[in-house]
Protein backbone atom coordinates (compact mmCIF):
# COMPACT_ATOMS: atom_id res chain seq x y z
CA UNK A 1 0.00 0.00 0.00
CA UNK A 2 2.75 2.47 0.92
CA UNK A 3 4.60 1.45 -2.18
CA UNK A 4 1.65 2.44 -4.40
CA UNK A 5 1.25 5.78 -2.55
CA UNK A 6 4.98 6.47 -2.90
CA UNK A 7 4.89 5.68 -6.64
CA UNK A 8 1.79 7.88 -7.12
CA UNK A 9 3.43 10.75 -5.21
CA UNK A 10 6.61 10.45 -7.31
CA UNK A 11 4.73 10.27 -10.64
CA UNK A 12 2.05 12.92 -10.12
CA UNK A 13 3.16 14.92 -7.10
CA UNK A 14 -0.10 14.08 -5.37
CA UNK A 15 -1.63 11.30 -3.30
CA UNK A 16 -4.83 11.51 -5.33
CA UNK A 17 -4.95 8.89 -8.05
CA UNK A 18 -6.39 9.31 -11.55
CA UNK A 19 -9.47 11.46 -11.06
CA UNK A 20 -9.68 12.21 -14.78
CA UNK A 21 -12.15 9.39 -15.53
CA UNK A 22 -14.61 10.20 -12.75
CA UNK A 23 -17.81 12.23 -12.91
CA UNK A 24 -20.17 12.97 -15.71
CA UNK A 25 -18.77 13.04 -19.22
CA UNK A 26 -18.66 16.41 -20.89
CA UNK A 27 -20.23 17.09 -24.28
CA UNK A 28 -17.78 18.41 -26.81
CA UNK A 29 -18.81 21.45 -28.81
CA UNK A 30 -17.99 20.61 -32.41
CA UNK A 31 -18.34 22.77 -35.52
CA UNK A 32 -21.05 20.38 -36.74
CA UNK A 33 -23.12 21.01 -33.58
CA UNK A 34 -22.74 24.77 -34.06
CA UNK A 35 -23.78 24.48 -37.71
CA UNK A 36 -26.83 22.33 -36.85
CA UNK A 37 -27.93 24.71 -34.09
CA UNK A 38 -27.60 27.81 -36.27
CA UNK A 39 -29.34 26.10 -39.19
CA UNK A 40 -32.26 25.13 -36.94
CA UNK A 41 -32.61 28.69 -35.69
CA UNK A 42 -32.20 30.10 -39.19
CA UNK A 43 -35.03 27.92 -40.51
CA UNK A 44 -37.36 28.83 -37.64
CA UNK A 45 -36.42 31.95 -35.62
CA UNK A 46 -39.39 31.32 -33.32
CA UNK A 47 -38.16 27.87 -32.24
CA UNK A 48 -37.43 27.40 -28.55
CA UNK A 49 -33.93 26.64 -27.37
CA UNK A 50 -35.18 23.43 -25.75
CA UNK A 51 -36.65 22.28 -29.08
CA UNK A 52 -33.30 22.93 -30.77
CA UNK A 53 -31.59 20.98 -27.99
CA UNK A 54 -33.84 17.97 -28.54
CA UNK A 55 -33.59 18.12 -32.34
CA UNK A 56 -29.79 18.31 -32.44
CA UNK A 57 -29.26 15.99 -29.42
CA UNK A 58 -27.10 18.55 -27.65
CA UNK A 59 -27.47 19.72 -24.05
CA UNK A 60 -29.60 22.82 -23.56
CA UNK A 61 -26.69 24.74 -22.03
CA UNK A 62 -24.57 24.25 -25.16
CA UNK A 63 -27.41 25.51 -27.37
CA UNK A 64 -27.73 28.63 -25.20
CA UNK A 65 -23.97 29.16 -25.21
CA UNK A 66 -23.70 28.79 -29.02
CA UNK A 67 -26.57 31.22 -29.59
CA UNK A 68 -25.10 33.73 -27.13
CA UNK A 69 -21.65 33.44 -28.76
CA UNK A 70 -23.22 34.09 -32.17
CA UNK A 71 -24.96 37.22 -30.84
CA UNK A 72 -28.47 35.72 -30.87
CA UNK A 73 -30.70 36.31 -27.86
CA UNK A 74 -34.21 35.00 -27.15
CA UNK A 75 -36.84 37.71 -26.79
CA UNK A 76 -40.52 37.45 -25.93
CA UNK A 77 -42.64 38.65 -28.80
CA UNK A 78 -44.70 41.75 -28.05
CA UNK A 79 -47.87 41.99 -30.09
CA UNK A 80 -48.67 45.42 -31.46
CA UNK A 81 -51.45 46.71 -33.68
CA UNK A 82 -50.34 46.77 -37.32
CA UNK A 83 -50.49 50.18 -38.99
CA UNK A 84 -51.84 50.24 -42.53
CA UNK A 85 -51.56 53.02 -45.15
CA UNK A 86 -55.25 53.84 -44.56
CA UNK A 87 -54.39 54.69 -40.93
CA UNK A 88 -52.25 57.69 -41.93
CA UNK A 89 -55.09 60.19 -42.54
CA UNK A 90 -56.94 59.54 -39.24
CA UNK A 91 -53.66 59.81 -37.32
CA UNK A 92 -52.84 63.16 -38.93
CA UNK A 93 -56.38 64.40 -38.23
CA UNK A 94 -56.03 63.36 -34.59
CA UNK A 95 -52.69 65.17 -34.31
CA UNK A 96 -54.20 68.36 -35.74
CA UNK A 97 -57.22 68.10 -33.44
CA UNK A 98 -54.90 67.57 -30.46
CA UNK A 99 -52.88 70.68 -31.37
CA UNK A 100 -56.11 72.71 -31.62
CA UNK A 101 -57.13 71.49 -28.17
CA UNK A 102 -53.74 72.57 -26.80
CA UNK A 103 -54.24 76.06 -28.24
CA UNK A 104 -57.56 76.46 -26.43
CA UNK A 105 -56.54 74.58 -23.24
CA UNK A 106 -52.77 74.62 -22.55
CA UNK A 107 -53.11 71.93 -19.86
CA UNK A 108 -55.18 69.61 -22.10
CA UNK A 109 -52.40 67.02 -22.38
CA UNK A 110 -52.38 66.60 -18.58
CA UNK A 111 -55.93 65.21 -18.78
CA UNK A 112 -55.25 62.70 -21.57
CA UNK A 113 -53.98 59.16 -21.03
CA UNK A 114 -50.90 58.50 -23.16
CA UNK A 115 -49.20 55.35 -21.97
CA UNK A 116 -48.10 52.00 -23.26
CA UNK A 117 -49.71 50.49 -20.18
CA UNK A 118 -53.26 51.27 -21.30
CA UNK A 119 -55.06 48.09 -22.25
CA UNK A 120 -57.34 47.00 -25.03
CA UNK A 121 -60.44 44.89 -24.50
CA UNK A 122 -60.13 41.26 -25.56
CA UNK A 123 -62.69 40.31 -28.17
CA UNK A 124 -62.13 36.58 -27.75
CA UNK A 125 -60.98 34.40 -24.89
CA UNK A 126 -58.39 32.49 -26.89
CA UNK A 127 -55.09 31.91 -25.19
CA UNK A 128 -51.98 32.86 -27.12
CA UNK A 129 -48.96 30.58 -26.68
CA UNK A 130 -45.83 32.06 -25.22
CA UNK A 131 -43.51 32.79 -28.11
CA UNK A 132 -39.81 33.56 -28.19
CA UNK A 133 -37.97 35.10 -31.10
CA UNK A 134 -34.24 34.69 -31.54
CA UNK A 135 -32.90 38.02 -32.64
CA UNK A 136 -29.57 39.78 -32.91
CA UNK A 137 -30.76 43.26 -33.83
CA UNK A 138 -32.95 44.61 -31.03
CA UNK A 139 -33.57 44.56 -27.31
CA UNK A 140 -37.18 43.60 -27.82
CA UNK A 141 -39.10 42.04 -30.65
CA UNK A 142 -42.48 43.06 -31.93
CA UNK A 143 -44.98 41.17 -34.01
CA UNK A 144 -47.58 43.18 -35.90
CA UNK A 145 -51.14 41.92 -35.71
CA UNK A 146 -54.10 43.08 -37.77
CA UNK A 147 -56.74 42.92 -35.07
CA UNK A 148 -56.98 43.09 -31.32
CA UNK A 149 -56.91 39.61 -29.82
Amino acid sequence: MFERLHRCLCETGSFVTGMHDTGRSRSVRTPQFVKDILQGVGDRPDISTREVSRAVHVPYSIVCRVLRDEGLHPYHVQKVLALKPADYVPRVEFARWFLQQLETQPDFSAHVLFTDESTFIRISNTQQPSCLLLSSFCNFATLAINKII
